[in-house]
């Protein structure tokens, strides 16, 4: 436990079936007497009011900043609410501390906390480091941006156990004494620049993840990354890096094998064709993982197995919705990137690809220059096919590319397999968010998954 001050009175700002239900159910049963706020009217939020602990008031549709003349001491923000909004900038004019889950978790956590940001790979890298963690024996817990709010674990955590935590920028937002023990920066590409006003207040939101680290801290960074190599020379914990070809990094990818560096010397610990996860981006996330364990192992004054852990590594089967092979039909390979919302996750999951094929790609833009795949598309995209609301504006930019529009993921899957041909791959990978057909990633992710297995069935027309 990191110490705290109990807090008499707390505004939840945010109600979700995860984070802001789990924190105000948490700090309730705690004694303090809470509230929560969300611009949703009480009817679309009565599924989740009702799992709420009774004696928790909401207030339904309703952010305005009147709300804080209840006599609050502590707002505790959800991470897609903004710090922009009246209601949190009237908070702090009237001098109310605002955190976020992740900072109100950390209070009362125990044990170790590995926590991992960047723009893409944070849910693949977090499981696999929990995974590697419980091969080899650790008592570990697996939450955060993942979908499992760090508070919900808070009581199940041990002083022997490890927590490894998914970090998203808005998290970050409001940490004040977070302190990983082991902190990771996998890169920082553009992303939610409809959020932020350009990169450097993005990458800044990114980096808080190191904002109070000390020298018996580890930070885990991404040498191929210049932006992020540059800021770690100056952070105060003790610096691993991770390479796909830079033999200096204390992990690095030579000749389809990965490396582990101690001191001057390097041991062959994995061979990148062992892995279950496709894409040279995830043979990047698995030597992020082994740095983070033997980090973990190292401040706890313990020997780290290689050769145990880098098993633990090949027997990771991946996530669902990151480079997810569905199948084959007709000699295509089907490949369920849902989980791709940025730029840079296309073209990682693009270069990951053994043949040509297919590009399925759209949904509601986040304000990236979408114009930057251009360059990855010859050689590795014979056609792509435009869903959602973005597929007027993508067939502006990609103008000059077989292009086609489909207005539903049946139609989608159809004019991808027409535009194909056997040895090709039919891949989803849509570098934009989902919320215009979808509810998340997941179901859009699910609804490929449908189509692909309607089309086996012959329920999808394509000839």
């Amino acid at each position: 436990m990191n110490g705290h001050t109990e807090h008499t009175s707390v505004l939840v700002v945010g109600l979700g079936y995860r984070t802001g239900l789990a924190a105000a159910n948490f700090l309730h049963a705690r004694g303090s007497r809470v509230a929560v706020s969300d611009v949703k009217s009480e009817k679309d939020l009565a599924p989740i009011t009702g799992k709420l602990a009774r004696g928790v008031r909401v207030f339904a549709g309703n952010q305005d900043p009147s709300i804080l003349d209840e006599g609050f001491d502590l707002l505790v923000l959800s991470p897609g609410v903004p710090q922009t909004i009246p209601l949190v900038a009237d908070a702090r004019r009237r001098g109310i501390p605002v955190i976020a889950e992740i900072e109100l978790a950390y209070r009362y956590i125990r044990g170790k906390i590995i926590a991992i940001t960047g723009t893409d790979g944070k849910s693949t890298t977090t499981t696999l480091t929990g995974h590697i963690l419980a091969e080899m024996g650790e008592h570990a817990f697996v939450g955060g941006n993942i979908g499992i709010p760090l508070i919900s674990l808070v009581d199940r955590t041990t002083d022997e156990s490890v927590s490894v935590v998914e970090l998203s920028s808005f998290q970050l937002e409001t940490v004040e004494e977070f302190t990983p023990d082991v902190a990771a920066v996998l890169n920082v590409t553009p992303d939610h620049l409809d959020r932020y006003d350009g990169m450097e207040s993005y990458f800044a939101a990114k980096m808080r993840i190191v904002k109070n680290q000390g020298v018996d801290d580890y930070l885990v960074y991404n040498l191929d990354d210049a932006r992020v190599a540059a800021s770690a020379s100056g952070v105060n914990a003790r610096a691993y890096s991770f390479s796909l070809s830079d033999r200096r990094a204390d992990a690095y990818c030579e000749h389809g094998a990965v490396y582990l560096r101690t001191g001057e010397r390097s041991e062959r610990v994995l061979e990148a064709s062992a892995l279950q996860i496709m894409g040279v981006h995830n043979v990047q996330n698995a030597m992020a993982a082994l740095l983070m364990v033997r980090a973990v192992f190292a401040k706890s004054g313990r020997a780290f197995d290689a050769a145990r852990a880098a098993s633990a590594c090949a027997s990771f089967k991946g996530l669902a919705h990151r480079m997810e092979r569905l199948g084959d039909f007709e000699g295509r390979l089907f490949i369920n990137d849902s989980k791709a919302t940025t730029v840079g996750a296309v073209e990682m999951a693009l270069r990951s690809l053994a043949s040509q094929g297919v590009l399925i790609l759209g949904g509601r833009t986040k304000g990236d220059d979408y114009s930057r795949l251009r360059a990855v598309l010859p050689g590795r995209v014979k056609a792509l096919v435009f869903i959602g609301e973005s597929a007027d504006e993508f067939a502006e930019i990609f103008k000059g590319f077989a292009c086609e529009k489909a207005s539903s993921m049946d139609e989608a899957v159809a004019r991808a397999m027409r535009l194909s041909a056997p040895g090709d791959a039919v891949l989803l990978s849509p570098a934009c968010a989902s919320f215009d057909w979808f509810k998340n990633f997941e179901e859009r992710g699910d609804a490929f998954r449908v189509s692909f297995k309607k089309l086996g069935r012959g329920e999808i027309a394509w000839t």
